[in-house]
């Protein structure tokens, strides 16, 4: 059964099957507006540092980011809280300290596809130490 919506099934089709295959791949919209909006986040070039940062580096809290990325620390703050928004970042308290973790399995992979590109093979202090990898 093809997948074109009832109100274009009076439209001029080239290859029903293809535009069939074409329309299942884009039923999920809320999840097509969802990702839209985490790639919109990643789109940001000091967004796509702090959280290749996060990713790479580990837990940080906003102070230590804000010198990573060179950003002010009201900056990273503004940032961090629109990463959060879309689920990217978590934050956690570690005593007085605000800590921020990457979050979500989608970001993750998207990450790890960036950081193939960006980031390469690049030795890490904090990991040498026995740290691990963030999760």
């Amino acid at each position: 059964m093809h997948q074109v919506p009832p109100a274009l099934r009076g439209a001029r089709v080239i290859d029903p099957d293809q535009v069939c295959d074409a329309t299942a791949v884009l039923a999920d919209a809320t999840g097509i507006d969802r990702t839209a909006g985490l790639l919109d986040a990643l789109g940001d070039a000091k967004r796509l540092s702090i959280v290749l940062a996060l990713r790479h580096a580990g837990d940080l809290c906003v102070s230590d980011l804000a010198l990573a990325v060179g950003m002010s620390d009201s900056a990273v703050s503004h940032a961090l809280r629109l990463l959060r928004a879309h689920g990217m970042v978590s934050a956690h308290r570690q005593g007085r300290l605000v800590r921020y973790r990457v979050t979500g399995e989608l970001t993750g992979r998207l990450l790890d596809v960036v950081s193939e590109v960006v980031v390469g093979d690049v030795s890490l202090h904090a990991h040498a130490a026995g740290n691990g990898e963030p999760d």
